[in-house]
């Protein structure tokens, strides 16, 4: 990746994001039915969540844990299964491959060199795309912490699969390796004024900024609790924001500011489809 550098002061406020595009056809033999249930890929898990009311090929979000943590903890902390009911789209908690701290607990190898994760996620979005109705060019990816690094990593190494991603917490999994193409990719970095890994957030959307080809001016944007937000346009029409939360803790966070934080990933996840 690029090298960090420095920031321009923020221009203009933030002008509405366009439209959503019309979504896919749905495949002719995907199903639309409502479920719950947990999955297994080569003995690692994931969570499936699919809200009832589905009239077509649906948006696919690919929620991540914390590092030493696990698919259910991240579901009840994040808010993302009652928002995917009310938005219709289907999330999915894998469960990360490294086997680092107690049962039920796991991590992510997102590490550059180390393909164990990035190979079980990208089969799990082609496991839920293979039986349920997934609008492909609208499959995005969501991590906190630990699996903030790990999206990271998918943001270089599966940038064809993926229309945006975004991360709380998170930092950078180190740079993309060198040979892999990168699509110009849409991201998001949230952080609290006072979580331990504001600084790291920081430097990775510094960096992805330049990965990218970014603009140093930056549109304004305004929120619960947010002291900085900022979003900038780049190359081939992807957006980075970078969104600082007041206080706070390195949580993932709830009430106003949880909501505000969904709300955010969730415009930018939609209007950043794959082209």
């Amino acid at each position: 990746m690029s090298a960090i550098f420095a920031l321009t002061m923020p221009s203009a406020v933030a002008a509405a994001e366009p439209a959503p595009m019309e979504p896919n056809a749905s495949p002719a033999a995907c199903s639309l039915a409502a479920t719950s249930e947990t999955r297994t890929i080569n003995d690692q898990p994931y969570l499936l969540r699919v809200p009832s009311g589905l009239t077509g090929a649906a948006p696919l979000l690919i929620a991540l844990h914390g590092g030493g943590s696990n698919p259910t903890t991240y579901e009840n902390q994040s808010g993302w299964t009652p928002f995917a009911a009310q938005h219709k789209f289907i999330v999915a908690y894998p469960l990360g491959g490294k086997k680092d701290v107690p049962a039920p607990n796991r991590s992510w190898y997102f590490e550059n060199g180390n393909r164990t994760d990035v190979d079980f996620l990208l089969k799990v979005i082609a496991d839920i795309e293979g039986y349920r109705c997934v609008d492909t060019k609208r499959v995005y990816m969501t991590g906190h912490s630990n699996g903030g690094q790990m999206t990271s990593r998918m943001a270089c190494a599966a940038s064809a699969q993926l229309g945006a991603v975004a991360m709380y917490a998170g930092g950078s999994h180190g740079g993309c390796e060198d040979g892999v193409p990168i699509r110009k990719l849409s991201f998001g970095f949230f952080t609290a004024d006072n979580d331990f890994t504001q600084a790291p957030v920081y430097a990775a959307h510094l960096q992805w900024r330049g990965t990218i080809g970014c603009s140093n001016d930056a549109a304004t944007e305004t929120g619960p609790e947010v002291v900085e937000g900022y979003r900038y346009s780049c190359e081939q029409g992807a957006n980075v924001v970078w969104r600082k939360y007041k206080a706070g803790s390195h949580d993932w966070p709830s009430g106003d500011r949880g909501a505000d934080v969904r709300d955010r990933m969730w415009q930018l996840f939609q209007n950043h489809p794959l082209p």
